[in-house]
């Protein structure tokens, strides 16, 4: 299991809170590098990521502010909204939604899923085009959320804009190409489905 925050990781954030005039609503997410906060601003929801102490990544935080900068600039990912490289906390928009394996699992419409997968395709030529490689988009479907029907690729903690991208090849392999996966299985279930008009 993994632990909670430590008190001199929740002092760095109270402090960051404070400052930004931010309300500290719950722990979403808990990762080997971070810890990811719902805050608010007024009604405004946000995210505060919070790098650990013990984490063994470098860096991690300007590196994915690089990331989320450049992917903004591409009309990509959660808005940035500022980070504090002494406290090591990054502030972005929080994205209301499910994540990508919830969402196709339930009733889907075929219309549905292709609107959804042009604008997903969409996005991860214009990452590749851009040289930023996501590197985690395959997988259990948690990094892809779901809001109004269309993707929002998060968390870019682990990305590059170093190595070759291959965003638009994996996720093709993923969604379409490996049917021994089941969100492959599921995702051509739906295309393949004869629906009533």
């Amino acid at each position: 299991m993994r632990r909670m925050p430590y008190e001199t990781e929740m002092k760095r954030l109270r402090e960051f809170l404070k400052e930004h005039k931010l309300t500290l609503v719950k722990l979403i997410a808990k990762g080997h590098s971070s810890f990811v906060f719902l805050v608010r601003k007024g009604d405004k929801k946000l995210v505060a990521k919070l790098e650990r102490k013990d984490s063994t990544r470098e860096g991690m935080i300007e590196k994915e502010v690089a990331n989320l900068k450049k992917a903004n600039s591409l009309n990509v990912g959660p808005k940035l909204y500022g980070f504090d490289k002494k406290r090591k906390i990054i502030l972005m928009e929080y994205i209301e939604g499910k994540t990508f394996n919830e969402w196709l699992f339930e009733k889907r419409k075929r219309a549905e899923l292709i609107r959804f997968l042009a604008e997903l395709f969409r996005q991860a030529i214009t990452l590749d085009n851009a040289g930023l490689d996501h590197g985690q988009l395959a997988g259990r479907g948690v990094n892809i959320l779901v809001r109004d029907g269309l993707p929002v690729i998060i968390d870019f903690e682990k990305a590059s804009q170093k190595r070759k991208p291959h965003n638009f090849s994996k996720l093709l392999a993923y969604l379409l190409i490996n049917k021994k996966s089941r969100i492959c299985a599921r995702v051509w279930q739906i295309l393949q489905a004869k629906e009533k008009n």
